[in-house]
């Protein structure tokens, strides 16, 4: 209370234009001009520094400066207007001035628009005088959640023993797709509980799919025997810890390397030892982690690397840090600030989604520690980001794995990969040197995004014109958990084989109808009926109703208002309206909606 009355004391004594522009919570600072060390603000501009026809000249601009990728990217996701605000870079007069200033920014978001600097007390002033500037925030400090449990120290390098590749034959599939069977490797059993084998089998691998991973570092990722014949494109690696386009320190043992463990997971390539989930996609490296320290800057560069991502047309972004609040208790996260729309991270990844791009994040490794709720930017909305957690073996939560809801009451994670000890490829040096046929055994919700971005990536190749919002619906309405999910599991274990045989709503239907449970069934068994409106569809009634074969309705199941991009599941226990237990047979399941009818049978044994 005494802080409080301090803080509306000193805003009061200070201008008005101070009052409204400096955040409450830095007005402290402007008792002690000296005294206090700097700290690192967020500076907010008024705009982007046009107005009227100027305006439209940087937006049109910005529309002829698209990449090709983006562009492309943009128009499948049906992104409108295709360009806005937020794709105009600030303005460079206005961070000319704060430079002249010696304000050099640390960071500059053209999403947000603003930057963050360095300021003492007394200069907090002189900048909330700037008249291009509407606001002067604290740069929020929270702690990175990023290593997985139990991941190898330093140095450990634990050499595969196991066969090595053999060449299999390649035959061509009927579409004229390459199909090769796949040895997996170390990584088989794994991929094999989300079922992408069965996708690199049919000759989708994430061809000509772009994925952007954000983590806190390379090192290593271009000797490694998995990942050694993977070329990363010029001007595909960029480090905004650094400002440079090293991705990579070799010279430290024990830094560095969370990103190429991360990136063997998807892109791994060397059959018969170690593959990853879409290791035929392209990949842009970004390290936006500093491993040295903790710095408040940290989520600023996450939202840059998540910007150049976006600027190159990355489809995916695949992302395994998060950021929650200090152990010791300073900071600004608390629980309620995990609504998908608080955190600086979350916006960023809001706006990444805004543009097409499907990000992808791990949920976090608090599950078991006394904060135990997901973390920032696993919070945003699920239509937007999939937040992953961690599963064992035998598709058990792993007790390490953050659970929601988030702060406002949505289910989350969304979906579940693999996560315990688990190979990875080895990122550590011995005493004579790297090995780059050296593998560590790691576990972490951090593992699961790069396979869930991996199976995504191969979907988009399988379903190159679905949007976002229904690769996320495909995955959703085939998981384990698709009729129940909840804080723990999300919506389950994915499976890449029920996408592929066609499941959700493909490109060109407004609405789909799929069965999941056994099929022929007993009267002791459930069948599942999932049903999905495409993510750009308009709205509207619906109703999911049994038909026998001869036409005649034998039982509703569900009518209501269908929400575009929604995948919901109802259940038919083999009984009529009349709750009677039906004859044995063939019958129908079948959705009606927007003029359109989705069915599939379902045949009913004694």
């Amino acid at each position: 209370m005494a802080c409080c009355a301090l803080a509306a004391l000193l805003v009061s004594a200070a201008p008005a234009a101070h009052a409204a522009t400096i955040d409450p919570r830095l007005v402290p600072l402007l008792s002690r001009p000296t005294a206090a060390a700097p700290v690192t603000v967020w500076v907010t501009f008024r705009d982007k520094g046009a107005q009227g026809a100027d305006l439209e000249a940087l937006l049109a601009r910005a529309l002829a400066g698209l990449s090709p990728r983006s562009r492309a990217r943009r128009l499948k996701a049906h992104v409108t207007p295709l360009v806005d605000v937020d794709d105009l870079p600030v303005a460079p007069a206005y961070l000319a001035e704060l430079a002249a200033m010696g304000f050099g920014p640390r960071a500059v978001s053209r999403w947000l628009n603003r930057a963050a600097v360095r300021v003492s007390g007394g200069e907090l002033r002189q900048i909330a005088e700037l008249p291009f500037i509407s606001r002067v925030t604290p740069v929020t400090r929270a702690r990175v959640d990023r290593a997985a449990q139990g991941e190898p120290a330093a140095g450990t390098a634990l050499p595969y023993t196991g066969p090595r590749f053999v060449p299999r034959a390649v035959a061509m599939d009927p579409v004229g797709a390459q199909r090769a069977a796949i040895d997996h490797g170390q990584l088989e059993a794994a991929l094999g509980q989300l079922s992408v084998p069965a996708l690199h089998d049919s000759g989708y691998i994430g061809a000509g799919v772009l994925v952007c991973l954000l983590d806190a570092g390379f090192s290593w990722h271009d000797r490694h025997e998995a990942l050694s014949g993977r070329t990363i494109a010029r001007g595909y690696e960029r480090d905004f810890v650094d400002g440079d386009t090293t991705v990579t320190d070799t010279t430290i043992g024990f830094a560095l390397t969370h990103g190429t463990q991360m990136l063997g997971c998807i892109a791994g390539n060397l059959p018969g030892v170690y593959v990853g989930s879409g290791y035929g996609a392209e990949f842009a490296l970004a390290r936006t982690e500093n491993d040295f320290a903790e710095e408040t800057v940290e989520m600023l560069w996450w939202g840059m690397g998540a910007e150049w991502a976006d600027s190159l047309g990355a489809d995916i972004i695949s992302s395994s840090l998060g950021y929650f609040t200090f152990d010791d208790g300073i900071g600004d996260y608390t629980y309620a600030d995990m609504d998908g729309r608080t955190t600086d991270i979350s916006r960023a990844a809001q706006i990444a989604a805004s543009k097409g791009i499907l990000v992808v994040n791990s949920v976090g490794n608090t599950g078991n520690t006394s904060w135990h709720f997901l973390i920032a930017p696993g919070d945003v909305h699920g239509d937007s980001l999939i937040a992953v957690g961690a599963v064992d073996q035998t598709g058990t939560v792993a007790g390490f794995s953050a659970f929601g809801p988030s702060f406002d009451g949505r289910i989350k994670p969304d979906l579940v990969a693999p996560g315990v000890n688990l190979p990875v490829v080895g990122t550590g040096r011995g005493a004579s040197g790297y090995n780059p046929a050296s593998y560590g055994v790691a576990s972490g919700t951090s593992l699961g995004a790069p396979f869930i971005a991996g199976l995504a990536a191969c979907v988009m190749q399988a379903r190159p014109t679905w949007t976002p919002q229904q690769v996320i619906a495909a995955l959703r309405s085939t998981a384990s958990r698709s009729g129940s999910p909840d804080n723990h599991a999300g919506y389950g274990i994915p499976n890449g084989l029920a996408v592929l045989r066609g499941l959700v709503v493909p490109g060109g239907k407004r609405v789909q109808l799929v069965l999941r449970g056994p099929n022929p069934r007993t009267a002791y068994d459930v069948t599942t009926a999932v049903f999905a409106l495409a993510a750009d569809a308009q709205p509207g009634p619906g109703r999911v109703r049994v038909f026998d074969v001869r036409g005649r309705m034998v039982r509703g199941l569900w009518s209501g208002t269908l929400a575009p991009g929604q995948a919901v599941p109802v259940a038919w226990d083999g009984r009529d309206d009349a709750r009677r237990t039906v004859a044995p047979g063939m019958y129908w399941i079948a959705l009606d909606a927007l003029g359109e009818v989705a069915a599939d049978r379902v045949v009913l044994l004694h």
